[in-house]
């Protein structure tokens, strides 16, 4: 029986692991719930997908907050960073009503996306429409000309 060696970068199957490994769980086990020691819900958290777009003078990102009021969203710029919190509060019954089945996500979310390119703060434009929250951040450009330094051998 002969065998044939095929070469492989050992960082290509770590590649992308932690997604893979994410979207697995939350198939599998759905939304992470935080419990105490009882096994009381203390939190439910929730990972809405998430959508970047990257063009040569900005970034586009949408995110899907369904069942979110756009004042329980909050975004923070840095200059290569974004962080999205937002929260999607559980409706009570009331007293004439039982909930008899419910698919919607409710909880806390956190997320904080490392951007590779300085972006300008001051210029990005943020809209909230159908549920989807559309996040447009421009690039700051900067000339990388190549300076040639000589270099003095001693």
């Amino acid at each position: 029986m002969r065998f044939s060696v095929i070469k492989r970068d050992p960082s290509y199957f770590f590649e992308n692991i932690h997604e893979d490994l994410n979207r697995f769980l939350k198939d599998t086990f759905g939304d992470i719930e935080f419990m105490d020691k009882s096994n009381m819900q203390l939190i439910k958290a929730f990972r809405p997908a998430v959508e970047i777009k990257e063009k040569s003078d900005q970034y586009k990102i949408k995110v899907e907050l369904p069942n979110v009021d756009k004042e329980h969203i909050d975004v923070e710029l840095t200059k290569n960073s974004i962080s999205i919190k937002a929260e999607s509060k559980f409706e009570e019954c009331k007293n004439d009503e039982n909930l008899r089945t419910s698919e919607f996500r409710y909880g806390k979310f956190t997320r904080v996306i490392p951007l590779e390119h300085e972006i300008n703060p001051d210029e990005a434009k943020s809209e909230f429409k159908n549920g989807i929250l559309h996040i447009e951040l421009p690039k700051i450009h900067q000339d990388n000309k190549d300076d040639v330094k000589k270099l003095t051998i001693n």
